[in-house]
């Protein structure tokens, strides 16, 4: 059975890899599944793997990519590519810093809620404390929050989208601000033992780059350069999320350590094997028809309530005496038991052929603003598939809304008639 995953996966890999090498959502989205898939094929002997999960997962990565493909040959919009976009680097400064500012209150304000002082961050052991504490009410459905918490946390989120965005538009000031952006989320992980926060950050930010790397013209080149900052990047951030799992006990010592590991593979593959356990036993019987996928929309307005987590069905992944507990199962769950298994693939395949058509409509220029907003929420969903779906939770999707009237503020569209694509610095 191996043997076969393997073929699929390479199948999809020479589908894809025109996709991937220009870092489209359907290169991007084949790339993270090949690389995890492959990785959980390494670590079988640890973890349970189920081939009819790992089977549904490829062909849906498959129709997603051959829904791309079909876009690619048939679906030519209006070709705008004289028309100008400009970057206001002088408003695209002055967001970044208020968004960086913003993007701070939550997490901070999180802490005070909780009865810690600001003047805790500077102490270890108080670091240690308030993990401990936060993690606990959490995942005891004691988390505190309000409005206000709320609405500020739109900010953490639509500051790093921005502030990839703005990364190649201007000096060295923006470059700096722009990385600043990631900083509330490096605080949730540091603070609150919430890694999720930290890795929505970094895929919001990335999303930015590449929109407006397509935006500006502005090639992506993978040199030695960009693959060595992003061996050094990843590091970091394994680094950064190992050490907010090891937080998350309250103290410092070798069996903590061990845990820890323990957990760190289960957060990383864990997903792919809970939704394999889960496809093996679903009945595939109560559709919610979208509302678990967009989550977000459907729990405020009443239609399906969202408790903490989504899941709260803990699953033993582990093989042997290892323990690795998870609840966490993808964001396929979410589609079969939206659409089904079999119309779930057909769903894929539409995703992909629109977001071709988003792809292809910014490249010629076509209602920019409109397709870079959805283009980023295209990229956060496959990036975040792994886990759940981007769209599950209200202040992602608000975010969005926020973003395209940035997006709109800090870009202007002169007359058609002037030519230039590249940014005014």
């Amino acid at each position: 059975m191996t043997i076969l995953i393997i073929a699929f996966i390479i199948i999809l890999l020479r589908l894809s890899w025109k996709y991937l090498l220009q870092l489209e959502p359907a290169g991007v989205f084949a790339g993270i599944w090949i690389a995890l898939l492959g990785l959980v094929i390494l670590f079988q002997n640890i973890i349970i793997v189920k081939p009819g999960g790992v089977f549904y997962i490829l062909t849906c990565v498959l129709a997603f990519v051959l829904g791309t493909t079909f876009c690619d040959m048939y679906y030519n919009p209006q070709d705008n590519t004289k028309q100008t976009l400009i970057y206001n680097k002088n408003y695209g400064t002055s967001i970044l810093v208020v968004l960086f500012v913003l993007s701070l209150v939550n997490p901070l304000y999180t802490l005070t809620l909780h009865g810690f002082k600001l003047s805790a961050l500077f102490s270890i052991s108080s670091i240690l404390n308030m993990n401990e504490t936060i993690s606990e009410d959490r995942y005891s459905g004691r988390d505190i929050s309000n409005t206000i918490n709320q609405v500020f946390l739109i900010f953490s989120y639509t500051a790093p989208l921005i502030g990839g965005f703005c990364y190649r538009l201007g000096g060295k000031l923006t470059k700096v601000l722009s990385i600043l952006t990631l900083m509330s989320g490096l605080l949730v992980a540091l603070t609150q033992a919430m890694k999720m926060g930290l890795i929505s950050c970094i895929f919001l930010w990335l999303s930015g780059f590449i929109i407006c790397s397509y935006s500006y013209r502005l090639p992506i080149k993978l040199n030695v350069k960009y693959i060595i900052y992003s061996i050094i990047g990843f590091t970091l951030l394994m680094i950064i999320l190992f050490i907010s799992l090891t937080l998350r006990f309250g103290l410092l010592n070798e069996k903590t350590i061990e845990l820890t590991t323990d957990k760190f593979i289960s957060y990383a593959f864990g997903s792919v094997s809970c939704f394999c356990l889960w496809f093996d036993s679903y009945d595939f019987l109560d559709l919610t028809y979208g509302a678990k996928t967009f989550w977000g929309i459907s729990n405020p307005l009443g239609i399906l309530e969202r408790l903490q987590g989504a899941y709260q069905e803990f699953i033993n992944i582990g093989l042997g005496d290892r323990l690795m507990i998870s609840n966490v199962y993808t964001g396929f769950r979410f589609l079969i038991e939206d659409f089904g298994p079999w119309f779930s693939v057909f769903f894929m395949g539409l995703a992909g052929y629109g977001s071709k058509v988003c792809f292809k409509n910014l490249q010629l220029r076509n209602h920019i603003f409109l397709h870079q907003t959805l283009l980023s929420a295209i990229y956060a969903y496959v990036m975040w598939s792994f886990a759940t779906s981007f769209f599950a939770y209200t202040s992602y999707i608000v975010m969005f809304f926020l973003a395209y009237f940035i997006l709109s503020l800090i870009q202007t569209v002169p007359d058609t008639s002037r030519e230039t694509n590249t940014p005014n610095d």
